[in-house]
């Protein structure tokens, strides 16, 4: 029984925190790269007192929690579709009722644990300062968070067939519309992976409106918003992880296809300017009159070749997700240091040039890692 725990914490745990590196990175930053490190613990005190001391701010915080809830109940559900796990069911099935819900309490709690720190901290602050109601509120609502996915993991065992919201659009998008190979993988993330794609783009939105929250608190630079742009561009990293496992599973044939490679790569590039194009309708919404055209320009080439760069390093063969973030995050820090310096087309010229030169040597011969995963 212990193997089976630690062979399932590996499954669910392990790569859960490996697929939302970005998230984890940026959400770092949103909570403690913000503020002076002699001002951490006050800030986060007065953050906890506010949300303690109103029932408006609470409702908003626990709304986020429920929202990171919701992604991490998703990722459990979608773990027992992908392809190579349906050893799963036969798995959990046999084991008896009670230890399975206690394995399934634990496995959720490892990975909604980052909630259950920061409430249980804020839980210690309210009842220290007498905010007795609102620590109850938390304490119930965290409790809640942790029983009522039980229920939905014993269901998904029993009804593996069972179809979300999305089946039934997916079926009516299948009817009535014929797909080009541009959006593919978007189709596939908005009928198939809707919380994956909500949850990146909101905390993209939120890294992006906070960038400019801190621009209008000075002089407006360019290249505060295009550090901006790069967290934003890191969160997309479980998409680009998860573009691979789409095409190793769905579009492996396509690389044999007659086509030219020049088209084969105008795709992916068409791919991430349309995943990116809400932060590019923020952006220009925000930062109009605030800078030029040209402007404009540079952070949306910045931000599209560093997303097309960093899916064209998936095409090496024997890179994992570990091995994939040490190399997107030493692009990002010299790519940061180019545009401090002011060398932003220099630099946007190098990511293109790189992808290129990746995608052309490596496409026809790459060849699909045998359970790569989603």
């Amino acid at each position: 029984m212990r193997t089976t725990i630690e062979i399932l914490q590996k499954i669910f745990t392990q790569r859960f925190y490996i697929q939302n590196t970005g998230f984890f990175l940026v959400l770092f930053y949103l909570l403690f790269g913000v503020v002076d490190g002699g001002n951490l613990i006050s800030y986060h005190t007065s953050l906890m007192l506010g949300f303690l001391g109103s029932y408006t701010f609470l409702l908003v915080v626990l709304l986020l929690w429920g929202l990171y809830g919701l992604k991490c109940v998703g990722f459990m559900l979608k773990t027992f579709q992908l392809q190579g796990y349906e050893f799963l069911y036969p798995t959990m099935g046999s084991i008896d009722k009670r230890v399975r819900q206690r394995i399934w309490l634990l496995l959720h709690t490892a990975i909604y644990m980052p909630v259950l720190v920061y409430a249980g901290i804020a839980a210690g602050v309210g009842i220290v300062h007498g905010h007795y109601l609102p620590v109850m509120i938390i304490i119930v609502f965290n409790v809640g968070m942790c029983i009522w996915p039980l229920l939905v993991y014993e269901r998904k065992l029993k009804q593996p067939d069972v179809l979300f919201f999305t089946g039934h659009l997916q079926r009516w998008l299948n009817k009535h519309f014929t797909k080009p190979p541009l959006l593919f993988f978007l189709y596939e993330l908005f009928t198939n992976y809707p919380r994956r794609i909500f949850s990146v783009k909101l905390f993209s939105a939120g890294v992006l409106w906070l960038t400019f929250f801190l621009l209008a608190q000075m002089d407006f630079d360019l290249r505060g918003l295009q550090l901006g742009i790069i967290l934003s561009v890191l969160l997309h990293m479980q998409l680009m992880l998860h573009h691979r496992s789409f095409d190793d599973t769905y579009l492996n044939f396509v690389q044999q296809l007659p086509v030219p490679l020049w088209r084969h790569y105008l795709r992916v590039v068409g791919i991430y300017v349309l995943l990116y194009l809400p932060e590019m309708v923020m952006i220009v919404v925000n930062a109009y009159g605030k800078t030029s055209l040209p402007g404009l320009l540079t952070c949306f080439a910045v931000a599209v070749s560093l997303l097309v760069l960093f899916r064209c390093l998936l095409y090496f063969s024997k890179i994992d997700a570990e091995i994939h973030l040490r190399y997107v995050l030493l692009i990002s820090f010299v790519v940061l240091f180019m545009i401090l310096g002011k060398y932003e087309w220099p630099a946007i010229l190098l990511l293109q040039a790189a992808a290129a030169i990746v995608f052309l040597a490596k496409y026809r011969t790459y060849e699909p890692l045998p359970k790569m995963e989603s």
